[in-house]
């Protein structure tokens, strides 16, 4: 059972960095750089998107929920690799990131607006959504937050079956790389920092596959 969640767990890491990769790559760049603010980036996205095919950004949008039910099951290796003792706080580290990545799932659904209507003569509806659309990653950031610092909590103190130093690659400390990862020449930072958010399950669910596995 605990294989077949982080199986399922990584299957939708990969499906939702797919969809990144469906809305947004360029084989340029962003037209924007590691310092611009959060609305000059979802700008650069904008100016991606509403160039690309209608077909293309609407099917990575509705990869979103689909990856994100996936990304559900796989949290549940929370519950499965911890101790009876601490159940109640790996419950809520699993409850905690499923509800971040149901609203990280819906972020991706609607990040596909954006390039739909970013061909719009006229900006209102846009800016409407833009309103919207900004608001949603401080509750997905809340809950994925704290279900990923109460995972790294359980891990350090040696609640799991995972080796202590898995924490490093978990999914909370793996997120403080993002500046840096924000800093990448032309091409790789498309790839990599645009699809960060979900690179960095990919890498924790490796990782404790192959610290299960061997």
């Amino acid at each position: 059972m605990l294989l077949t969640t982080l199986w399922i767990g990584l299957a939708g890491a990969l499906l939702m960095f797919a969809g990144d990769m469906l809305l947004y790559y360029t084989p340029e760049d962003f037209a924007c750089g590691p310092k611009s603010s959060a609305e000059e980036r979802i700008n650069a996205i904008i100016d991606v998107m509403k160039e690309l095919p209608a077909g293309r950004v609407m099917a990575g949008g509705m990869i979103g929920p689909i990856a994100a039910f996936l990304y559900c099951i796989g949290f549940y290796h929370i519950v499965l690799m911890t101790n009876e003792q601490t159940y109640t706080l790996a419950m809520a580290a699993f409850l905690l990131s499923c509800f971040g990545i149901i609203i990280g799932g819906a972020y991706h659904s609607h990040c596909a607006y954006l390039g739909l209507l970013g061909d719009d003569g006229g900006r209102n509806a846009l800016n409407a959504a833009m309103k919207y659309f900004q608001k949603m990653p401080l509750i997905l950031y809340a809950g994925e937050g704290i279900g990923f610092l109460l995972l790294i909590f359980l891990i350090v103190t040696g609640k799991t079956v995972l080796p202590r130093w898995i924490f490093l690659l978990s999914p909370g400390m793996l997120f403080l790389l993002k500046p840096a990862v924000s800093r990448l020449p032309k091409g790789a930072r498309v790839i990599i920092s645009g699809g960060w958010m979900n690179l960095i399950s990919v890498i924790y669910y490796s990782a404790v596959l192959i610290a299960i596995l061997i």
